[in-house]
This record gives structure tokens, sequence and C-alpha cells, in this order.
């Protein structure tokens, strides 16, 4: 089975950076030391300070990007000709394509002038669990397994509770409150690839003279709604859009030996962001459905601190996989 793999990045803020409030990722507070040419640790560099981050700033960009990338949006299978049962169990597959950043993208270390290791996998997979409740709710677990894989391992659990909330013979409104806690840990900062060059060199700009153990933290919370029809000449296709609103809540902790000591700083951000999704159902027998979903945020950065904010949103194209049992 395939594993869901997400990776998210930061950066070190900055040689001799003492503040701890960071806006549009440009930091505050003095810097006494400032850091080498190639933007990497120096002697006078705090190891373990905690800094805020803007969150259009460049590092918070890669948290919410990744973030967003397991929402537990859409994707919300059509309830068998059985309807709704209490102890109905569903479970599935989802799978979703992960876009190639390109290099502009993944420069979010120090301020957007470092490039980070975001293009570890193209793809994400995890198990959903449905189970039928009383009042026609619905509670959803998806979790991938905590395996290392390409470089990543995720110990990341989604859940979520949805309702129809208006019925009728050919559509149905229905409503779902979401979460995810967890974090994902790789070598994000300090990657095998840049060992092989001189610290503070351009190929080694953070100064790595060892593999990283970073964690990033993806938590986030939400609700949307969605629209589903039933086509009364195609019984077994059913067509639905979805729109939401999220809380996102990241956090990036460095565990990376640079050429000055161990860093651990810690970068946190949050902040709010809307989605969409439109997509299908099909519904192959009356237990198993096909379902396929293009899904798409807005993000906003600013990635150097004088560029005006743009929109760098996430798009892609989602699947899942059901059996019902019940």
């Amino acid at each position: 089975m395939a594993i869901f793999t997400v990776v998210a990045s930061a950066q070190y803020p900055g040689g001799g950076t003492t503040g701890g409030t960071t806006s549009g990722g440009t930091t505050s507070g003095a810097t006494a030391g400032g850091a080498t040419a190639g933007g990497g640790p120096t002697g006078v560099y705090n190891f373990n300070s905690t800094y805020h981050k803007g969150f259009n700033s460049p590092e918070a960009w890669g948290l919410k990007y990744f973030a967003s990338t397991s929402m537990l949006s859409g994707l919300q299978p059509p309830e068998s000709s059985e309807g709704h049962h209490v102890g109905s169990i569903s479970v599935g597959l989802e799978m979703g394509w992960l876009p190639t950043l390109d290099a502009g993208q993944r420069q979010i270390g120090f301020n957007g002038t470092v490039p980070e290791d975001l293009n570890q996998s193209p793809f994400f997979a995890r198990p959903v669990v449905r189970v039928g409740l009383p009042a026609k709710f619905t509670a959803v677990v998806a979790a991938p397994p905590p395996f290392h894989l390409l470089g990543v391992t995720s110990h990341l659990i989604a859940f979520g509770l949805e309702r129809p909330i208006l019925e009728h013979e050919q559509w149905t409104l229905s409503w779902r409150g979401y979460g995810q806690l967890g974090s994902v840990k790789g070598a994000f900062t300090c990657p095998t690839s840049v060992l092989a060059f001189e610290p503070g060199s351009p190929g080694n700009p953070t100064e790595c003279v060892g593999k990283s153990a970073d964690e990033a933290t993806l938590r986030y919370a939400g609700m949307e709604f969605q629209f589903a029809h039933r086509i009364r000449s195609m019984p077994k296709v059913v067509p639905h859009v979805a729109a939401g609103g999220n809380f996102i809540d990241g956090a990036f902790q460095v565990h990376a030996p640079v050429e000055d000591g161990l860093d651990q700083t810690r970068l946190w951000t949050h902040g709010g962001t809307f989605s969409g999704s439109a997509g299908v159902s099909y519904l192959v027998t009356k237990r198993a459905t096909f379902t396929v979903d293009a899904f798409y945020t807005p993000l906003f950065v600013q990635r150097s601190p004088n560029a005006p904010t743009t929109n760098d949103g996430l798009f892609n194209v989602r699947a899942l996989v059901s059996y019902s049992f019940r």
C-alpha cells in the first residue's frame, strides 16, 4: 500500500537574530552577526529559539501548502440505495497527486533565499474509514500508516463528522467538520544531497555537516458544505462540489547538525485559508464507489521583503475507492 508522504520546511532565522516575531517574511529584532554569504548560521547564531512567522512568509507558505495536501475535503461518496445505517462501516483508499515544486517555490529557507528539499514524493495515499452514527451523522477517520518511505515518516491522523442537512430525491446538501493532528519527520533542512558540498558554499548554504531529523507539525481544523446531484438518465453518476474554510496551525522543529553546532530552532505560524473541490462519484455496485475530485486552495505568499504578496495555491487531483459493508 502506498504511504502518504508530505514535507514541509522552514528557515534558520538569520545569524544572531534575537527577536521572536516575524511578519510577511521579515524578521523583527536586531541581527548581531549576520549570516554567511550563502545564508547559513554563524558563530553567534541562537540555535534554540522559537520564532513566529507571518502567515504569508515563505516558511509559512511551505507549512500551509503541505497541510493543505492532507486536507480532509471533498471525496464524499454518495449513500447507497439502502440509505444511512447506524453502525455501517465503509473502508476506502484515498490517493492524490502532489505537484512538483519548481526552484522558486522550494526557495523558502531564510526568508525565501535558500532552497529546501520539498519534492520527495509525487503522490500520497491513506486508508479512510467511515462509520454510521445516529441522527444521520457519519464519523470519518483517515491516517497513513506510520512507515518510513521516500525519506519521510508520517504520524498524521485526520478525522471528521459529516451529515446531510437538506435531502431531495435528486440532490443532497451536506455538512462536514474536520481536523488533523500530528507531524511528518524527515531531512528537510539538511538532506543527504547537500552533504557532498563544503559548508557555506552555494551547494550547502546552511552549513550542514550531517543529515537533519526535522519535524513538521501539520494541524488544521475546518468545515465545508457539499452539494451532490444525481442524474436521472445516469443514476450511477453523481457530480458534486464542495467549499470550505480552514484554520491551519503549523510548526517546524529544526534538528540539524550544522558547522557551529546542533540547530534546534522552532518556527510556528497560524492563519485561515479557504478551499474548494469538484468531482464525480461512480456507483460501481450498490456498495462500491469510485470518486475523483479536483481540489484547489489559494495560498498567499510574500517571497521576499520587498516583493508583492501573490497567490501560489495548491491544485491537485484526488481519488477515493470505497466499499460499504452494510
